[in-house]
């Protein structure tokens, strides 16, 4: 796992041990690599068997190499598996292209790589120059909520499927916080499923020891202690995933390195 920096200490370490070693019924040992680039070159490089990626860190190794396959994926407490994101705009542009759009910072999976490279008007609006940069999401919404700009790219947590096609949480909740009606705003996009990062293996690994890793990571709700230690962020357990769910994610990494061109819009234009 990429925790803290290299050799960082691991809250719950022994009881990680304990119920890995147990479920494939061998010795263990749980490494802490400095960075991500640094577990992805590990788990390339064959020195590691399992690692514990965020969606970005796994498509990324993905693209490198056909080597690994996700065992399975967090979920939320809200029983998310993922993130969508969405464009929010103004209602009286959502009839037409809206004339300046807040993206997030280059690293943004939600607010910047997803819209970039699956928003039908990505290629135009940046040709155009109608996307205002911002150095974080929360940056991005302020300028929408300012009136800066005339829409801008959010996120909100999602099953696998849409369900009746309504959308809650994250930035529609955050609009609510602020005390944004709903009716002042509307969702006129988003983005297929973006699933939350994997616990991945090689592929080479038996068949019967990835059913093992699954049935303990889908089973780990039931033990509140390790799900915490495993996954303290999502604090819902665990879905079995697979190489397809990511693949919108490795589409979104395509978007690394697009510019935004000289002229953008700015707030004051």
């Amino acid at each position: 796992m990429a925790y803290g920096g290299e050799g960082a200490a691991v809250e719950g370490l022994s009881a990680i041990k304990t119920a890995f070693s147990n479920a494939l019924s061998m010795p263990v040992e749980v490494l802490v690599a400095r960075d991500y680039p640094a577990l992805i070159e590990s788990h390339l490089d064959g020195r590691i068997d399992y690692a514990i990626y965020t969606a970005p860190a796994y498509a990324a190794a993905s693209i490198r190499c056909a080597c690994l396959r996700p065992v399975a994926a967090p979920v939320g407490i809200d029983g998310s598996f993922g993130l969508r994101s969405v464009l929010i705009v103004r209602p009286a542009e959502s009839d037409t292209a809206p004339k300046s759009i807040a993206v997030g910072p280059d690293d943004s999976l939600a607010t910047r790589l997803a819209p970039l490279a699956s928003w039908p008007g990505a290629a135009d609006a940046l040709g155009a120059g109608r996307f205002v940069p911002t150095e974080t999401a929360g940056e991005a919404e302020a300028m929408f909520l300012s009136g800066a700009v005339d829409a801008y790219f959010g996120w909100v947590p999602a099953a696998p499927e849409p369900g009746d096609g309504s959308l809650s949480g994250g930035s529609i909740d955050r609009l609510a916080a602020a005390g944004v009606d709903a009716s002042a705003f509307e969702i006129t996009w988003h983005s297929a499923l973006l699933r939350y990062g994997p616990h991945a293996v090689r592929n080479t690994l038996p068949q019967e020891q990835v059913e093992a890793l699954q049935r303990l990571l889908t089973g780990v709700v039931a033990d509140p202690d390790l799900n915490y230690y495993l996954e303290r962020r999502h604090g819902g357990g665990f879905a079995i995933a697979a190489q397809e769910d990511y693949q919108p994610v490795i589409e979104a990494l395509g978007a690394v390195g697009k510019a935004m061109p000289a002229n953008s819009a700015s707030p004051t234009e």
